[in-house]
């Protein structure tokens, strides 16, 4: 039997989730049972949350110690992803309780006990998550107008005077996403107005990105239209998940191929032929081509190399060229480097689109 134990914060993320369970089954095949974890003071504590997965036979509260020697008894191989400083506290619990002394090689630790081999990964083995999903009495702090770190430092003492926990989510790749967490729905509800009246939209507050992009459109009475090739419809997939988008999005075109680029979107042959598809100047038209067709206000666009072929060394695996246009004219758009297998760079490219938007919006990056 192949266990994977998910060991992180915000567990929920589903992206996330498929991605850590095919990432095991490219190391074992078939997984059997599967646990997800939110987080643990230490490997030792006698109660900690799980996470039911369809194979897993966890309760809600459950031993830990119980349930990972039942998994080790039955087990041929078992997968532990451990994120922050859980890592080195299940480390030290295996050395610890098993006497084991692991192997390491490229930040993976490998036990053998009896039948079962047991693998540790390390943090960065796996990319940290992005957008973790809604839950009551907390919501997500998107630094728009300054770092992740300077947001921190700055609303420290605020989360301190209304009681709220503040942490980090993400800081990866230009996603940087704080998380906080309240009380009750009160003291959050007045800790994000005083956000709001300090740094109004340097630091953008939300449960539901997609969401509140709509009802942002909705609200300037403004429509958006998306140009996709590698992300493929995600774009227009997150957005029309939520109730409104018929207000604010009429449709989007996906142009995987080189040929539809040209025939629907006016993407020169010149530019395909001297920069490639996955090019600024390709996303550049791609927006104009998409504003053009469509009437929108804006335009998101992707185009990029997501995997697990098609890289080059000057472009390898996870090159994504993202922009965002306004009908006014006004333009970002960025070359980014996203690790992961193909659908978790193209739900990274999705949620770096969505905050490149936001920033265009709020008139934040020029």
């Amino acid at each position: 039997m192949n266990t994977l134990f998910y060991i992180g914060e915000n567990y929920t993320f589903k992206p996330l989730q498929n991605y850590a369970i095919r990432y095991a089954q490219n190391l074992f095949g078939k997984i059997h049972c599967i646990y997800f974890l939110d987080s643990i003071d230490s490997p030792d504590t006698n109660k900690i949350d799980f996470t039911n997965q369809p194979d897993s036979t966890a309760s809600n509260k459950a031993d830990f110690s119980k349930i990972l020697k039942h998994s080790l008894q039955t087990s041929q191989n078992l997968l532990i992803l451990a994120y922050n400083s859980t890592f080195n506290g299940i480390l030290n619990y295996f050395e610890k309780n098993f006497l084991l002394t692991p192997t390491l090689e490229k930040g993976s630790y490998t036990f053998k006990l009896q039948d079962c081999t047991i693998l540790l990964q390390s943090p960065t083995t796996i990319p940290q998550k992005m957008i973790p999903q809604n839950s009551f009495n907390h919501t997500f702090l998107y630094p728009l107008g300054l770092d992740y770190q300077s947001a921190l430092a700055l609303l420290s003492p605020l989360a301190n005077t209304h009681q709220i926990q503040l942490q980090i989510t993400n800081k990866t790749h230009g996603i940087e996403i704080l998380e906080a967490k309240a009380n009750s729905k009160n003291t959050l509800e007045s800790f994000l107005q005083e956000i709001r009246q300090t740094f109004q939209n340097k630091i953008f507050p939300s449960t539901n990105l997609a969401q509140s992009i709509i009802q942002l459109l909705a609200d300037s009475k403004q429509k958006i239209t998306t140009a996709e090739s590698c992300t493929g419809g995600l774009l227009a997939y997150y957005l029309t998940q939520e109730s409104g988008a018929s207000e604010v999005f009429d449709g989007g075109i996906i142009s995987y191929a080189n040929a539809l680029k040209e025939s629907w979107l006016k993407v020169s042959r010149d530019n395909l032929d001297s920069f490639g598809a996955v090019s600024e100047a390709v996303v550049r038209e791609m927006l104009q081509g998409a504003l053009n067709l469509s009437g929108a206000d804006f335009a998101i666009a992707t185009s990029g190399v997501a995997g697990p072929g098609g890289g080059s060394a000057s472009k390898p695996v996870g090159t994504i060229f993202i922009g965002v246009k306004s009908k006014k004219g006004e333009e970002i758009i960025k070359r980014v480097l996203f690790s992961g297998d193909r659908n978790y760079i193209q739900e990274q490219s999705c949620w770096y689109a969505y905050l490149m938007f936001l920033k265009l919006f709020f008139k934040l990056d020029f």
